[in-house]
């Protein structure tokens, strides 16, 4: 019964072996020899296509664009064709927003104003009195007064 076992584990340990193997010599086939032709096809078929919305989203779709590139577009399927250079500037940025001397790079290359000074600069501005308030009235309740009334504790004194 052992032996059957075995021939059988062996069996498949060179069924799956073969399997891998050939999976190698497909991918390599393809890398040398049919992938280059298929791009070439590709690349021929493609210099009659003009912007559409399926090429913008594929683009948008390739950089990865995360969570803040819908807070900033939106939807795609709403963005009018000629705010689509817009689309893939901020889809491309994302990629170089990491640290702001990238994306001040990238901004000069796209020929757009975004000095690092400015990227950094703290948007909230800071006070040298930080307990004045710019509004009046004080933040504390008048004396006397309670924040919440408890009804069971109402009348009755601490």
């Amino acid at each position: 019964m052992r032996v059957v076992q075995y021939a059988i584990t062996d069996v498949d340990q060179y069924l799956e072996e073969a399997h891998r193997a050939k999976h190698r010599l497909d991918v390599e086939r393809w890398r040398a020899e049919r992938r280059p032709r298929a791009m070439q096809l590709f690349a021929s078929r493609a210099a009659a296509l003009t912007w559409s919305r399926a090429l913008l989203k594929a683009v948008v779709e390739e950089l990865y664009p995360d969570d803040l590139f819908s807070e900033l577009i939106d939807n795609l399927d709403r963005v009018p064709s000629r705010h689509w250079p817009r689309v893939l500037a901020v889809a491309v940025a994302l990629r170089h927003s990491w640290q702001p001397d990238q994306l001040a790079r990238l901004a000069q290359r796209l020929g757009l104003s975004l000095p690092t000074s400015e990227i950094v600069r703290d948007p909230t501005p800071t006070h040298s009195r930080p307990s004045r308030r710019s509004f009046s009235g004080s933040p504390r309740p008048c004396q006397g007064s309670p924040l919440r009334v408890d009804p069971a504790r109402r009348g009755s004194r601490p």
